[in-house]
C-alpha cells in the first residue's frame, strides 16, 4: 500500500514514523516546502529509534498520483488552499483523509467527490505527539496513542473497507462512526480550546502584560468547566434537531471524560498527563506577553469549529446564547467577526468551513450531501 502524510509537523511526522516503522506501507512525506531529505527518528515508550525507507518530496504529483491513501494533517485553515492547489494529482479511488477531521474539509471537497475520490476523516488524532525540528533532523515524539479511533467517509459505504486500512496501518482500533457528521460536529479542541481561551482572556485589555508563560489547563477551574457543560448541550442540541440522522456518536464531554459534574471535570482535565504540556497561547512583547491571535486555537478553532457549530444552529433555528458569548469575546479580542446579529454572514465568511457557505441551506441539503 502506498501511502502519504501530508504536513511535516507533530502528527505528520509521528504518523509517518510509525507506518514507516511497521513496513506495512509505503510512505512518503509531502511537506510543500523544497527540502530533498530529512533525517527522522521516532521516540515512543523511552525507545529512540532511527527511521529509514520513506521518501520525502515537495511534487504533488509524485507524492499524490499513486497513492493509495492520503493522511493530511494540515491545519484546517491550510485545507482549502491544499486541496484547490494539489486535486489535480489525487486519482479516483484514493483515500483523502483528514487528522482530525473536523473543520469542514469535507465542503471543499466536493469535485473530488463527483470524481470517485473517497473523502474520511478521523473523529480525533491517533495520537499526542511532539516534534522537534533542526537543520535537516527530526525527531518524532509519540507520547501515548488513542485506545480506539472512530472514522466516517463519503460516500458512507466506504467506511469500513478504510477502517480496515487504518487500523492495520496504525495498529489501534478502528469503529466506523454511522454518520461523518460525528466527526464534524465532534467536541473535541473547538469547545476545550474556546472554552479556555475564553477563560484566560476573558478580563485582557489591550496594553495588558502576562508576567510568564501560562499552562493552558493549570488555569482551568469550575466556572470554565461549567461554561464547558452549557456549550456542549448546545452542540447536543443541534445534533438532535439532525434526526433523522443518528448521531449519538457525538458524545458528550461529560460522558467521554466521565465527568458529571463541572467540579469532576475540572480535577479530569488537570489529571490528563499529556494534557499538562499544552500551553496558553502567548508571544512576547516588551517586559511580558499577549495573547497569541497567530496560534492555532484562534486561527483554527474559531472559524473551523466555533464557526460551524453556529452555522448548524442557525440553520437548524437552535438558541445557542453560550455560543454567542463565545463568538462576541472573539471579535472584541480579535477584531474577526463571522456573523451579524441577524444570523446573516459578514465577508470573512469566506474563511470558515461552514456548510451553508457551500450551499448547504437546510437539514435536507446536509442529507444529501453526506448520504450521496
Amino acid at each position: 500500500m502506498k501511502v502519504t502524510v501530508v504536513g511535516a509537523g507533530n502528527m505528520g511526522l509521528a504518523m509517518t514514523a510509525y507506518m514507516t516503522m511497521s513496513r506495512r506501507a509505503k510512505v512518503t512525506l509531502f511537506t510543500g516546502k523544497k527540502i530533498e531529505s530529512l533525517e527522522l527518528d521516532m521516540v515512543e515508550r523511552g525507545l529512540h529509534e532511527s527511521v529509514s525507507g520513506y521518501s520525502v518530496t515537495a511534487d504533488p504529483e509524485k507524492a499524490f498520483s499513486d497513492a493509495d491513501v492520503i493522511f493530511v494533517t494540515y491545519p484546517a485553515f491550510l485545507r482549502k488552499d491544499f486541496i484547490d492547489k494539489n486535486q489535480e494529482f489525487i486519482r479516483e479511488g484514493t483515500y483523502l483523509g483528514f487528522v482530525p477531521g473536523y473543520g469542514g474539509a469535507e465542503y471543499f471537497c466536493k469535485e473530488l467527490i463527483d470524481r470517485g475520490i473517497n473523502i474520511f476523516g478521523l473523529q480525533r488524532v491517533p495520537y499526542v505527539a511532539r516534534a522537534k525540528k533542526h537543520d535537516g533532523h527530526a525527531v518524532a515524539g509519540i507520547l501515548s496513542s488513542k485506545k480506539e479511533l472512530f472514522v466516517g467517509a463519503i460516500p458512507i459505504h466506504k467506511s469500513e473497507e478504510i477502517s480496515e486500512n487504518i487500523e492495520m496501518l496504525l495498529d489501534i482500533p478502528v469503529k466506523n462512526l454511522r454518520e461523518y457528521l460525528s466527526i464534524t460536529l465532534a467536541p473535541s479542541n473547538p469547545l476545550l480550546h474556546i472554552t479556555g481561551l475564553y477563560n484566560v482572556f476573558k478580563n485582557y485589555h489591550e496594553g495588558d502584560r502576562y508576567s510568564s508563560p501560562l499552562r493552558f489547563y493549570e488555569e482551568w477551574n469550575d466556572e470554565t468547566s461549567e461554561i464547558l457543560f452549557r456549550y456542549d448541550a448546545e452542540l447536543q442540541d443541534i445534533c438532535n434537531r439532525l434526526e433523522p440522522l443518528d448521531m449519538s456518536e457525538v458524545v458528550p464531554l461529560p460522558v467521554y471524560y466521565e465527568s458529571p459534574s463541572p467540579v469532576d471535570m475540572t480535577r479530569k482535565l488537570k489529571s490528563i498527563e499529556p494534557f499538562k504540556a499544552v500551553m496558553v497561547p502567548l508571544k512576547e512583547e516588551g517586559d511580558g506577553y499577549i495573547p497569541d491571535l497567530e496560534s492555532r486555537m484562534f486561527v483554527e478553532d474559531y472559524p473551523y469549529g466555533v464557526c460551524i457549530i453556529k452555522d448548524f444552529a442557525l440553520m437548524l433555528g437552535v438558541e445557542t446564547p453560550t455560543v454567542d458569548m463565545l463568538l462576541e469575546f472573539y471579535e472584541k479580542l480579535s477584531g474577526h467577526r463571522y456573523f451579524n446579529e441577524d444570523g446573516t454572514y459578514t465577508g470573512e465568511i469566506q474563511d470558515t468551513g461552514v456548510p451553508r457557505a457551500h450551499g448547504l441551506m437546510n437539514k435536507e441539503d446536509i442529507i444529501a450531501y453526506y448520504h450521496r
